[in-house]
Order: structure tokens, then C-alpha cells, then sequence
């Protein structure tokens, strides 16, 4: 998904950071110094170790290089002097020696502190922390801790960072923290900063770290709301989803700034914009961290063509301000329209979900149809990802999954508040798969199942035109020590991943952890025979073509239609709803079509009518 934004992070990238009185500085130039203190570890020898190369993709085990199981192809942190190290706590290859998990020397949970010498910032009444990072964890509470003392490390004050990096989400590798501390640091001559790990996976990098005075002008967008219901949506199904825009904004700086602005835009794969609305805060206070802006206007696509749409957050103020960091500024997703296809997730992620308790489960995602296209589409696949920790809980080969297609009770309010969280009564279930793993089904690969209807078993669910529906995977016996694919890429602050063990849960296991469950659907046209409208309300020509068709259409009044075309899988390669048609025109350009049979559809009130045209090579 993040290609798909390159030239929104290019800029980004060039932004430079700007000039600021430096009190304390530190590279880990060739190592970590003396003047640092190393701790012990809990296991003694889990400690903080220098790294050359900027990656965690290995560490130091009893003399011997080991490697990290869970690196893979991750980039080193992009630090500014990560040419001459970093320094890096390594619990993956604490815990798995680079053989297999627990199989290391210091398997589990592990703990291991790094601090700074003393430094004097007596000078300094406003005084802040900034340093970069790359960080990953697999703990559902925060593993990277981070504390200040002024008392030469006597006591301690704990400063909160990195509070999403939990459960198998890592930060960026360019994320830089500028934290004030002025609090703990301010005016005092003895302060210490301590940097803990304590967790049981991944690792930390950490490099440059510097104390310096807090800059004066310093705005940074945090959070921010997705607005799309789903990563991918089809054509089809878009035009019902109202998207809001808000994000948490924060003024890191020590002066209040004023007029600042909040934008959102949605921009089209060749950068034209589909969308913008900003709003503007009179007075921002200093140091005000995470308040939530929302923008008034939402956006209601009627219709958006088929391909990837950028999302951006801006954040500026109106009086052309210097600001010390403008790359934590600009925010950005992208979300897809597609064929068929919806989605939440935007690529596998790093790991998968699971309950903790080893129990019966079942997670997926939550799907809508749109109550304009009718009710000419069905479910015909679902597609997911899983994985099992052989070590630990066996081989996957042999394992069962069923995969469930519910539809969402239409007494249900819309936002979920009279949903019954304890039982199944909210739901109807009307569709169905079952799967049995191979042993080639490793490393969360893609798996395609069909879907078959729950009354009739026949290939493909029929849905209904405005209904809700939740598509899940049930893992049962044995098989609940199955990991689900999850993909952490995104944060949903709706109802989007649902989870259930005794009972439903509309968050499933976190904003930020999105099922991969994908469901594939298509259009019925092509099992429709009716030609319900005279055949002089629809004529099109050339039939055979290899370039262009003209559909004519001809009505005695003006109707409002939904015309479509679709090959002869039911797949939607156009659709438009077409206001005031009467006797009207279309030309479609066919060219790039593959040589074949297709279908027209045009559908109005009255009713319907289908024809077929061959494209030629």
C-alpha cells in the first residue's frame, strides 16, 4: 500500500528539521560509551548491544552472531548517522537464538535497561527528549519504556511513548520522538535518561539521542481516522460510504500558535483531487498533546472509478510559521475501488491474532452493500490467511477452519447498540465454507475457498441490496492455537474486525489489528434472461467491435437507470448510475478488453434489460 504514496513521502523526506540549541548529544559512534550504563538484564546477559549495521536482524549470543527469525527483508532504522551504529535491544534473538521459538538462551519475557550519563541542563527551563527509533512488539501492553530522572537516577518518572506498538505493530523506520520533559529535565543539573525494554519479541533501535531546548513552534499530527469503511471496496458498493475526517493533533512546541489549519484531501491515482475540506483552530496552546480535531463536511462518493485513491492529513498554521519538525505534519493512507473485491486489510501484515486463553474463536470483518446497486450480486469467494507455531503447538497441516457468512439482522440499529453481543440471535447465518489445512499453508500464505449458500449449498451466497454481513473464520479443538493473519497497517476507529469466543466483540482484537478476510463478489446479470423493457430501449452497435460500442437508449420519459457492463464471469468492468436518461448516448471505450463475450445492463424502475456484444482481437 505505501507505493502507492510515494510521492506524498518523497516530500515528506525532504522536509529538514530545524535549527535548535542541542544541551546533550549522543551517535553511538563505533559503539555504546562507557558513560553509558548498560544494565544487567532479567535474564542476566539480555542486554543492549551495539549494532553496526543499523538492523535487527541479528545479535550477539555467548560470542556468536545469531540470527533474528522474525527480521525477514525489514530495512535498518533511518537514522541520520546510522552509518556508525546504534545501539539495539534484540529479543528475538533472545528468545529463539536464531533456531527456533524458546529455543534461544533467554526464552520468554525479557528485560534490559540502557541510561545516559548525567547531563546538565540547569540552563534550560524547557528541555526535550528527541531521538529516532525503529521498534517493533509483540506484548499487548508496551515493551519500549522510557524514564527520566534528576536526581542522578535515584528516582525515576516515566514518560509514555510508542503506546501502539503493541501487538505485532512497529513503528516507521524514519519515526523520531520529540518529547518534552521539561517537568523532570527543566532548570536541573543532574538528569538521566533511561531507555528499558521489556517484553518478549521483537527488538528496539535506538540512535542520536539528544537532549535539546523545546522548540518553539512544533505542530505534529498523531492519530488520525481512516474514513473509508474498508481498505478495498468494490465499484459497486462505494457510493453509500459517508466518510468523516478528524485526527489527533498535538503542539509539542513551547509558544501557542495561531490560525492552524487542519486539511484533508483525497486525491486520484494521477493526483487530481476528489476531495478537500479543511478547518481552522483561532489559538492552538503550548505544549497540548493528542486534542481531536474533527472536520464539519463529509464526503459522499456517488461514485468513484476503479483504482487506488489517496488519502492526506495536513497540518499547518495560516501565519507561515517555522516549525521544528514538518515531517510529522502530513499523515496519509491510500484505500482501493476495485472490481470485486472487498477488503480490510492492505497486504499481510507482520503476524497473526489469536485469544490468549487457547479457546474457540472466530474473527472477520464486517462488509456492507450498497442500497442503490439492487440486489444483483453474490458472495462467491472468501479468501484469508493463518499460520501455527509448529514449535510450540504442532504442525498446521490437518487442521480444520469453517468459514461463515452472516447476515446482520435488519432490527439491528446502525450503530450496533441493541446487537446481542452474547449469542449468535443478531445474526442469520447464509453462507458457508470449510477448509482443511496442508502442510504447505505456512507463513501466512493466501488460501481461496468457494462460498457455498447455508439453505441450499450451492456455489455462491445471494445479497441483498442495503444488508450487513459478517464474513468469519471459526477455529475450533485444536485448531484455536492457529494464528489468523492480521494486518496492522491501518487503525479502524469503526466497526470493522469482529472477534468472538463466548462472546461478540465489535472491536474484534483491536483498532489496529484488521483480519485478513477478504469476500469476492460478482453480478447475477449474467443469469438474468428477463428483458422486461422493449427492445427499443436499449441498442447497441458495433456488435462484434474491437474499439469502441454505442449504446443508444430510448424512453418515452425521463427515468433515472444504473447501466453496467460485466464479462461473463459477473464480473463489473463499468458501472455509473445515469440521472435524467431518456434519449441518450453512451460511448464505451472497449479497447483494452480481452477478445470475448461481455454484457450490457441497464436497469430502471420499470425494469431491466441485457445484452450481449464480442469484442475481437
Amino acid at each position: 500500500m505505501k507505493e502507492h504514496l510515494l510521492s506524498i513521502l518523497v516530500f515528506l523526506l525532504a522536509f529538514q528539521l530545524s535549527a535548535q540549541t542541542v544541551i546533550f548529544s549522543e551517535e553511538f559512534d563505533g559503539g555504546i560509551p562507557d558513560t553509558w550504563e548498560i544494565g544487567p538484564g532479567d535474564p542476566v546477559g539480555a542486554v543492549w548491544q551495539w549494532r553496526a549495521t543499523g538492523e535487527a536482524d541479528s545479535a550477539l549470543v555467548n560470542g556468536e552472531m545469531r540470527p533474528a527469525l522474525f527480521w525477514g527483508t525489514l530495512p535498518a532504522i533511518a537514522s541520520p548517522t546510522v552509518a556508525n551504529g546504534v545501539a539495539m535491544y534484540n529479543s528475538d534473538v533472545y528468545d529463539n537464538g536464531g533456531v527456533d521459538i524458546a529455543a534461544g538462551p533467554f526464552p520468554g519475557v525479557q528485560a534490559g535497561s540502557l541510561t545516559s550519563p548525567s547531563v546538565d541542563c540547569s540552563e534550560f527551563a524547557a528541555v526535550a527528549l528527541k531521538f529516532n527509533q525503529f521498534a517493533r512488539a509483540n506484548a499487548n501492553t508496551v515493551s519500549t519504556l522510557l524514564e527520566v530522572s534528576n536526581d542522578g537516577g535515584s528516582t525515576w518518572t516515566n514518560f509514555d511513548i510508542n503506546a501502539d506498538v503493541i501487538s505485532n505493530d512497529l513503528t516507521p523506520v524514519d519515526d523520531i520522538i520529540v518529547l518534552d520533559i521539561s517537568e523532570v529535565a527543566g532548570s536541573q543539573p543532574d538528569v538521566k535518561v533511561r531507555f528499558t525494554w521489556n517484553g518478549r519479541y521483537y527488538y528496539w533501535l535506538i540512535d542520536d539521542v539528544q537532549l535539546i531546548e523545546t522548540p518553539s513552534n512544533n505542530l505534529a499530527i498523531g492519530d488520525f481516522f481512516f474514513p473509508p469503511a474498508s481498505f478495498a471496496q468494490p465499484e459497486s458498493q462505494i457510493d453509500i460510504d459517508t466518510m468523516s475526517f478528524f485526527a489527533e493533533i498535538s503542539n509539542l512546541g513551547r509558544n501557542a500558535i495561531t490560525n492552524v489549519v487542519l486539511k484533508a484531501t483525497v486525491l486520484d491515482s494521477v493526483d487530481m483531487v476528489v476531495y478537500e475540506d479543511s478547518t481552522v483552530l483561532e489559538s492552538f496552546p503550548a505544549l497540548y498533546d493528542d486534542s481531536l480535531v474533527v472536520i464539519p463536511d463529509i464526503f459522499v462518493p456517488d461514485s468513484l472509478a476503479i483504482g487506488p485513491y489517496a488519502l492526506t492529513y495536513e497540518l499547518y498554521s495560516l501565519d507561515s510559521l517555522d516549525d521544528f519538525d514538518p515531517s510529522d505534519n502530513m499523515e496519509g493512507e491510500v484505500f482501493l475501488v476495485t472490481n470485486n473485491l472487498f477488503s480490510k486489510d492492505d497486504g499481510i501484515g507482520l503476524g497473526g491474532v489469536r485469544p490468549a486463553s487457547g479457546t474457540d474463536f472466530e474473527v472477520g470483518n464486517f462488509y456492507r452493500m450498497s442500497s442503490n446497486a439492487g440486489d444483483g450480486f453474490r458472495a462467491t469467494k472468501a479468501i484469508f490467511a493463518a499460520d501455527k507455531n509448529e514449535a510450540e503447538d504442532g504442525p498446521i497441516g490437518g487442521e480444520a477452519v469453517t468459514i461463515f457468512l452472516y447476515k446482520v439482522n435488519d432490527d439491528v440499529a446502525p450503530d450496533f447498540s441493541n446487537f446481542e453481543r452474547g449469542d449468535d440471535s443478531s445474526l442469520e447465518t447464509v453462507g458457508f465454507a470449510s477448509y482443511t489445512f496442508t502442510d504447505e499453508d505456512i507463513d501466512f500464505s493466501f488460501i481461496e475457498v468457494d462460498l457455498l449458500d447455508a439453505f441450499t449449498t450451492e456455489p455462491g451466497v445471494i445479497l441483498e441490496a442495503g444488508a450487513r454481513y459478517f464474513i468469519t473464520a471459526k477455529y475450533e479443538g485444536s485448531s484455536n492455537t492457529i494464528f489468523h493473519a492480521s494486518d496492522s497497517d491501518i487503525d479502524y476507529f469503526q466497526i470493522s474486525t469482529v472477534a468472538k469466543t463466548d462472546r461478540w466483540s465489535l472491536g474484534g482484537f483491536g483498532a489496529s489489528e484488521a483480519a485478513v478476510l477478504r469476500m469476492e463478489i460478482e453480478s447475477t446479470t449474467v443469469d438474468v434472461a428477463e428483458n422486461s423493457l422493449p427492445e427499443s430501449a436499449m441498442t447497441i452497435f458495433p456488435n462484434p467491435t474491437d474499439d469502441q460500442l454505442t449504446a443508444q437508449f430510448s424512453f418515452e420519459r425521463q427515468t433515472d437507470a444504473l447501466v453496467l457492463i460485466a464479462d461473463m464471469t459477473g464480473r463489473i468492468l463499468w458501472m455509473r448510475d445515469v440521472e435524467g436518461i431518456q434519449e441518450t448516448t453512451l460511448d464505451f471505450d472497449v479497447s483494452n478488453y480481452a477478445a470475448g463475450t461481455y454484457f450490457i445492463r441497464i436497469q430502471t424502475p420499470d425494469g431491466a434489460s441485457t445484452e450481449k456484444f464480442v469484442v475481437t482481437e
